[in-house]
């Protein structure tokens, strides 16, 4: 919940402090009355420093002493009676006791008549009683308070000219009830004269007027409003630049800094939420935890920021899953409750929040009285919230969710209904372009589709499922993984209950799975850095919907759309890299002013994609508090994505950066059909893609997901049992003769054998008797490209067959060796680039050769040493860099001027962070970060003999993030990689093998496209 920082009694921004509020009496002249109205505005200055309630209570005392020593003919007396209708509304928002409220209003209604409109005062009269009639409306929600509030504020506005003091005042308050007014009548008209007014509040103030910040920060909380509606992230961008400005103009000790931190951390963690990059919700925690801090337990606010501290460390824990940061939300939750009094109006928004993280603990520990207590306080929250309140939608929706959660866990029939009966009702409360309008539709869907699997189902919930989701994913302006999420459930709904309906649906299945993939490219926003983008909730909700689509188009027989939809979700964030460096040849030509901007915005995208800072923009404005920096990669993705949508509109470019069609896919079976791997809970499939565009299926009954991971888990079972997977973990000095996980010893014979057979009797051998098929006889073998998807990625097909075990040697075997030379690609895209040789055919190419025999922190492999010399002395032209000389910095600079690179050393893949996977170099490591941002378009084939570099991330298999996928993306035509550790004895007598039969075919003049291999462990 933000707080805007413009309420209070005794502020510029309810008070006029010129003419109204603590109205100086004639120092000529001290009478009783006036010694007393002195004394009750000291009182209130010291309160707003301190915030102690007993202060408070002497300035109460005090004006009321002095209206009763005042004659009733004294002009001063309505001055003194708004400063106790202003210092009662302010001892409200502490205690919540209704009657001071009521009295203040009076008071202040009082002061209102006692002022005629001539007045210099008046103004500052009518805002005033707007100030203590806003307050009840906050309270109680009627309507007619609100619009008395405007109508007052207006007038005030009216009554001032420009030019005046108090105009900018003035401005930002009725800008404020305007935008209030949108919050409950969700009248864009409102809120759109609300930023124009708070506009020219902000233009009005001087840079260093007091109240500057404060009107930043409200014009802010305005456009974060607006986001909220319409979800145009320029509004969001601009609330942050705005908010942070605010900040940085609040000097340290004043009493609106917490709230302006903590104004500024909501704005975070809202990007957070949209976009998911994971620094934004860090920088919120602390700015809220610094809010908290600086506030005492006594102040009215103190409650608003351990709210809204809890709801950063609830979002954390859902992101990291660490129990401390869902615990000490809880726990400061539990303390806003306590801290709030009864009536308050966040009394119910703060009982809510607790029963959220409470279900979140059922969740996590399945303790049934946390859910029971969830749903006691969140039924309160409900029954608190007056009907008409923004607020009540979203607690008709927590409430609900925690009702189906029980009925779930326990079976009650009536938690079920509960649960649809307050989904239908927060449905009916949400506007029809509100941005959260889809999640409330889904939820609705849910609760029908739950009932019609329960032996409970009504005959027209498959209806209103089906309707509920198709309004959802056809919602314009919500989130769009809220929208994929309820197409994918609305195909869930037909495959699961097609015969149910008897006419069909206005989508069909297939339909609804092609909305589902065109939304993929705007679940994974290019604003976030590529860390941000990988470890975002996103990637694995697009993953298991493109899984879904491909499965329903293969099993419909649409195979060409299957091989389509799977390329659109595999990759999906190297993809968006590489688009960043699309040849812009035609565009140049036709109208090279677009060009070139686009050129310039593709190239800071792509700085921003490794971290590392693009260009400023305009839009941004200079800040010296680093925790509320505004990364200018928003505003570029921003631009980029209207840019995208400008050259579209051209003649002839109305393609431009569409995804591949089946037809240019092809182009990717140059050297042979590629195998796309589909692997699903229902069924399995290769689709071969053949030269001429034909996509020919090949069903695999007897592979299923589960045996797919049974596969995986038993051979990733043996390579932790003989550490070969221990670099993963980082504990390098731990071994004596590994290259980041390199030993001597062999795998248990038996179960590597059964793994190998496994994959070739369910799943290669079955695609090879078809593939044997398809190419011509040739007396060389052909060459097959292998893209899986799922547990396949992690497994060995290169070497699947059927080998004979020790004590029956002479046996003959049967292995995809015998058939086809393989080798991998993480997308079929990534095989259409460019494969020209970059050396003239007999030239020898130039090579780097890498070699770091005693890395410090790793442990030795002197082995590389070997290898290196081996090398040099099968390749042409050669640049050595060992040892100490095997730097970052003099290997990436190699690497631009070296068609080849050869990498003997320790390889990591990083499991929890798969961006900083790394060589170990001798002065530290290059980063598959690092590598992201280098282009190397003259690179043709880099050697990457160390561990682990083609081994991916097993929560994204299909994102190929891992060293092997890095450098192909940087421009390398062909890498051949580690799946895991290799020896440090065996490597060189490889090498030797590889790079004799590469120097023959350089010398007959044959091409490197080797593509990227993952060398025999």
């Amino acid at each position: 919940m933000s707080a805007p920082d413009n309420v209070g009694p005794h502020s510029p921004a309810s008070a006029d402090s010129s003419s109204a509020g603590h109205s100086v009496p004639n120092v000529n002249s001290l009478p009783l009355y006036a010694e007393l109205w002195i004394l009750g505005d000291q009182a209130c200055e010291q309160y707003e420093t301190r915030g102690d309630l007993k202060v408070l209570e002497v300035a109460i005392r005090s004006y009321r002493l002095a209206i009763e020593a005042a004659e009733d003919d004294n002009p001063d007396k309505a001055n003194i009676i708004a400063n106790l209708g202003m210092s009662l509304i302010v001892r409200f928002k502490c205690v919540g006791e209704p009657q001071d409220l009521e009295e203040s209003i009076s008071l202040e209604q009082v002061a209102n008549a006692l002022t005629p409109d001539d007045n210099p005062a008046k103004h500052s009269r009518l805002s005033n009683l707007a100030v203590s009639l806003k307050s009840r409306f906050e309270r109680e929600g009627r309507a007619e308070d609100l619009e008395e509030v405007i109508e007052l504020q207006t007038r005030a506005v009216e009554l001032v000219p420009d030019g005046h003091v108090n105009k900018p005042t003035l401005l930002n308050n009725l800008g404020d009830s305007l935008r209030i007014q949108f919050e409950h009548s969700g009248s864009t008209n409102d809120l759109e004269k609300a930023i124009e007014l708070q506009t020219r509040a902000v233009e009005l103030t001087p840079e260093d007027h007091p109240n500057k910040p404060m009107w930043l920060m409200n014009l802010g909380i305005s456009h974060v409003r607006r986001f909220d509606r319409l979800r145009g992230l320029e509004d969001l961008e601009r609330a942050i630049a705005l908010k942070r400005r605010s900040v940085d103009l609040t000097p340290d000790g004043h009493p609106s800094k917490p709230a302006r931190l903590n104004n500024a951390g909501n704005s975070l963690q809202t990007r957070f939420t949209r976009l998911g990059d994971f620094a934004d919700l860090e920088r919120a925690i602390v700015l809220k935890a610094r809010a908290v801090e600086l506030t005492s337990d006594g102040h009215p606010d103190k409650p608003m920021w351990l709210n809204n501290l809890a709801n950063s460390l609830q979002d954390r824990y859902q992101r990291t899953e660490d129990a401390k940061d869902l615990e000490e939300a809880i726990a400061h939750q539990f303390r806003a409750v306590e801290l709030t009094p009864d009536g308050h109006p966040d009394k119910s928004s703060y009982l809510n929040n607790l029963g959220t993280k409470l279900h979140t603990r059922f969740e996590q520990s399945g303790n049934l009285d946390d859910l029971d207590q969830a749903i006691t306080h969140k039924t309160t929250a409900v029954t608190l919230t007056p009907e008409g309140h923004s607020s009540k939608p979203s607690l008709l929706h927590n409430l609900s969710s925690s009702l189906l959660g029980r009925f779930k866990r326990v079976g009650d029939v009536p938690d079920l209904e509960g649960a649809i009966k307050c989904s239908t009702r927060l449905v009916e409360l949400t506007p029809e372009n509100h941005a959260e309008r889809a999640p409330h539709l889904r939820s609705l869907g849910l609760m029908f589709f739950t009932r019609l699997r329960s032996p409970h189902a009504h005959p027209d919930d498959a209806s209103r499922a089906i309707k509920a989701f198709l309004e959802a994913m056809q919602h314009p302006t919500s989130h769009p993984l809220e929208r994929l999420r309820a197409s994918g459930q609305y195909a869930e709904l037909l495959t699961d209950f097609s015969h149910l309906f008897t006419t069909p649906p206005r989508l069909s299945l297939l339909d609804a799975w092609k909305h589902t993939i065109s939304l993929v490219p705007q679940c994974i926003w290019l604003g976030n850095n590529v860390r941000g983008r990988y470890t975002s909730k996103e990637l694995s909700v697009v993953r298991a919907a493109v899984n879904d689509a491909a499965t329903a188009a293969v099993t419909a027989g649409e195979y060409a759309l299957a091989l389509e939809w799977l390329e659109t979700g595999r990759a999906v964030v190297w993809s968006q890299v590489l688009q960043l460096r699309t040849p812009l040849d035609n565009l140049q030509r036709l109208h090279p002013q677009l060009a070139d901007r686009f050129r310039h915005v593709s190239q800071a995208l792509e700085l921003a994609a490794s971290g590392s800072p693009p260009v400023s923009t305009k839009t941004q404005l200079p800040s010296s508090s680093p925790d509320i920096q505004v990364p200018s990669s928003h505003s570029y993705a921003l631009e980029y994505d209207k840019l995208i949508s400008t050259i579209r509109e051209l003649e002839g470019f109305e393609d431009f950066l569409q995804p591949k069609t089946l037809l240019q896919l092809a182009g990717a079976c140059t050297s042979g059909p590629v195998v796309v791997i589909n692997v699903h809970r229902l069924r399995c499939d290769a689709l071969v893609l053949c030269r001429a565009g034909d996509v020919v299926p090949v069903p695999l009954p007897e592979l299923s997901l589960v045996r797919a991971m049974g596969i995986q888990k038993y051979l990733w079972d043996l390579l932790r049992a003989k550490r070969f997977l221990n670099r993963c973990r980082g504990d390098l000095q731990d071994e004596d003769d590994e290259r980041g996980g390199r030993v001597t010893a062999m795998d248990p014979p038996d179960m590597m054998r059964k793994i190998l057979a496994d994959l070739w009797n369910w799943v290669v051998k079955p695609i090879m008797d078809i593939v044997c098929t398809l190419v011509p006889p040739s007396t060389t073998l052909p060459h097959v490209t292998w893209c899986p998807t799922g547990p396949l990625v992690f497994l060995p097909l290169h070497a699947a067959g059927i080998y004979p075990s020790d004590d029956r040697i002479s046996a003959p075997s049967q292995t995809i060796m015998d058939l086809a030379v393989s080798s991998y690609t993480p997308t079929l895209e990534a095989l259409l680039k460019p494969r020209a040789r970059v050396t003239p055919a007999g030239q020898d190419p130039h090579v780097l050769i890498v070699s770091q025999p005693d890395t410090p922190g790793g442990s030795p492999i002197p082995g590389t040493t070997t290898e290196a010399a081996i090398v040099m002395s099968l390749v042409g032209e050669s640049k050595p860099l060992d040892d100490a000389d095997g730097t970052v910095q003099a290997v990436l600079e190699g690497m631009a001027t070296h068609e080849w690179v050869h990498l003997a050393c320790h390889g990591i893949q990083n499991r929890m962070d798969p961006m900083s996977s790394a060589f170990l170099l001798y002065d530290g490591r290059l980063t598959l970060a690092d590598l992201m941002s280098h282009h190397l378009p003259n690179a043709d084939l880099a050697v990457l003999s160390a561990c682990q570099t083609a081994t991916g991330d097993e929560k994204l298999p299909e994102e190929a993030v891992h060293l092997a996928a890095g450098m192909l993306n940087i421009g390398y035509k062909s890498v051949i990689g580690t799946m895991w550790s290799i020896s440090d004895y065996v490597a060189p007598d490889v090498m030797r093998v590889f790079y004799t039969v590469m120097a023959e075919q350089v010398k007959a003049g044959g091409s490197s496209s080797l593509r990227m291999r993952c060398m025999k462990p």
